[in-house]
């Protein structure tokens, strides 16, 4: 019996056998969205695959030069080969994600994210590692050579989803692999700098408008800030500008959920949740309103009444606080 392909060697000799190759994250996409997706073109790139990445629209100014400099694909088509990373729900990939996916005749999940059961044909799914990026370099590395750009983008993913290499889901593995990557010299503290320190200038302003919004609830257990769609029209703000609120308020003392909704168009809402207190798992309340993401960080979408909107999602806070054991 011949012996079984694994994941890494099937996805690159299906790819290989195609016209053309998506790579999709999810909505919103965060710096180890983003940096999977790119390790993963310049993977198959490595073994003579080209491949497209699929984002709603260009990076803006808030992320890191070199990652806003990558080639990217704005505009939705059909693809025979489509490759959903870090994120394992259909529902959270962005609109360009859905459109492109319909004619796929092979589909492949490569994430570490709590959920349900994967939809794709072929999934890589290590539940409670560290990043995708992680999953990625592992899955993925008797095919590639690592080099500066790559060990570079592995880094800043990896960097970004454990907080600095401070969360829970670092174990390890993670170390052997940092290990690997800064022997290629790639100035961690200039990346740590531009990437996760310096704020624009129109993102503090609607930082500061973010927390003139914040409001306790629960006994403090809970804090609310809120960006509204016209706080951006006015600031002339990002939407990614305000993505830092949500990690800030998680460590006010005695704050054991953080919440922080935007408005990113008109009645549409990004809820983002954080905590830092162990025992408390904000995933349960992103999978309540089918989002999804990490017991210490997770995300949703709502749309209608923005009253409404925070007051369930604070309600549902409330709900896991008291029954979360």
């Amino acid at each position: 019996m011949p012996k079984k392909k694994d994941f890494a060697q099937n996805l690159i000799d299906i790819c290989s056998h195609v016209k053309n190759v998506a790579i999709c994250g999810h909505i919103t996409p965060d710096y180890d969205s983003l940096c999977s997706s790119f390790a993963l073109q310049e993977i198959l790139r490595q073994n003579g695959i080209k491949s497209d990445v699929l984002l709603e629209s260009e990076l803006d100014e808030n992320f890191y030069d070199f990652i806003r400099q990558m080639k990217v694909t704005t505009t939705a088509q059909d693809y025979e080969a489509f490759i959903c990373v870090d994120c394992r729900e259909k529902n959270m990939l962005p609109k360009i994600g859905l459109a492109s996916l319909n004619k796929a005749k092979s589909t492949f999940v490569i994430d570490h994210h709590m959920g349900q059961n994967p939809w794709a044909e072929f999934n890589q799914i290590f539940v409670g590692e560290s990043s995708a990026c992680e999953v990625v370099f592992r899955t993925f590395e008797p095919y590639f050579k690592l080099n500066k750009k790559l060990a570079k983008i592995f880094y800043i993913g990896m960097y970004a989803d454990t907080g600095g290499f401070i969360y829970s889901n670092v174990h390890p593995t993670t170390f052997e692999i940092l290990a690997k990557l800064v022997k290629y010299d790639i100035k961690i503290d200039e990346i740590v700098r531009d990437c996760f320190e310096v704020v624009k200038r129109k993102a503090f302003e609607i930082n500061k408008r973010a927390i003139n919004s914040v409001k306790f609830y629960h006994d403090g257990d809970i804090a609310v800030s809120i960006v509204n769609y016209k706080d951006y029209q006015e600031t002339g703000a990002l939407y990614s500008g305000g993505k830092f609120i949500v990690s800030y308020l998680q460590n006010v003392e005695g704050v054991k959920v953080s919440i922080n909704v935007f408005e990113r168009e008109p009645k549409v809402f990004r809820v983002s949740l954080r905590t830092a207190v162990d025992g408390v798992d904000v995933n349960k309340i992103a999978t309540h309103f089918k989002g999804g993401g990490h017991k210490r960080a997770s995300g949703l979408t709502l749309m209608g009444d923005l009253n409404k909107c925070v007051t369930a999602v604070i309600k549902q806070a409330e709900y896991e606080l008291e029954n979360d054991k």
